[in-house]
């Protein structure tokens, strides 16, 4: 018996002690793990989804129609970045899975780059009215690829206000100062001008581009939200089964 004791107490082990007659142990309390991918009510998967899938884009769209615009473009650009942010975040709660975050960056960068330049062309396209001003600066820049683009500044050459006083593109060098040119212009002011050798027909076929990709935006989200729904095949419709 010493022999037994001494080797409990060397190998630290302490012995429990008999429960009396008819007194049963106490069951040990089970600890819940917190669920990774707690579901949302039914209800709630449907209004995010909504909101997510029809009123983000269309939301996104309307700021950056406004950017266009360059008194508005940075404030504007900064909401829609914002806001599809939000519409990134409100996509994974509607599925918590891992494949829609990636469809989602794709189709959210043409949502963001395409209208504000397609709006633009569009508005000059169908409002465009020929105008000759006067190049009175030239400056140019060079982007990472090394290649040099030049922004002129220019004024109407009847004296009339012009907003938006710059242009970019084929006719504006540093040598084109002081010279005359023919450009577009939006008679409201709201788009800047551009060159009559601009391909605006190209760029505003975005406007398509960016209907269909607001289209494939709902469709992955409403998507989601039916396989998250209960009964639809997602996590509440196999709960229903078991």
């Amino acid at each position: 018996m010493a022999k037994s004791h001494s080797a409990d107490q060397k190998s630290g082990k302490k012995k429990k002690r008999p429960l009396a007659a008819g007194v049963s142990r106490p069951a040990k309390p089970v600890r819940k793990r917190p669920r990774k991918d707690a579901p949302l009510a039914p209800r709630t998967v449907r209004r995010t989804a909504v909101l997510v899938g029809v009123l983000a884009p269309l939301l996104i769209i309307g700021l950056l129609g406004l950017a266009t615009d360059p008194d508005y473009q940075v404030a504007c650009t900064v909401l829609a970045i914002l806001v599809l942010m939000a519409s990134v975040v409100g996509l994974m709660l509607i599925r918590s899975t891992g494949w829609v975050v990636w469809p989602a960056v794709l189709l959210g960068v043409p949502l963001l780059v395409i209208p504000t330049a397609a709006i633009r062309a569009q508005l000059i396209a169908d409002r465009g009215v020929e105008t000759r001003v006067v190049i009175t600066s030239a400056h140019s820049g060079k982007d990472k690829m090394g290649k040099v683009s030049w922004t002129c500044g220019i004024r109407r050459e009847d004296n009339q206000p012009l907003p938006h006083g710059t242009i970019e593109g084929i006719g504006c060098s540093g040598t084109s100062v002081g010279t005359t040119a023919t450009v577009l212009v939006d008679p409201d002011g709201w788009a800047p001008p551009a060159t009559r050798d601009e391909d605006l027909s190209f760029r505003s076929a975005g406007v398509y581009v960016t209907g269909a990709v607001a289209v494939l935006w709902a469709a992955l989200t409403f998507g989601a939200a039916h396989r998250t729904l209960p009964g639809k095949g997602g996590r509440g419709g196999r709960k229903g089964r078991k």
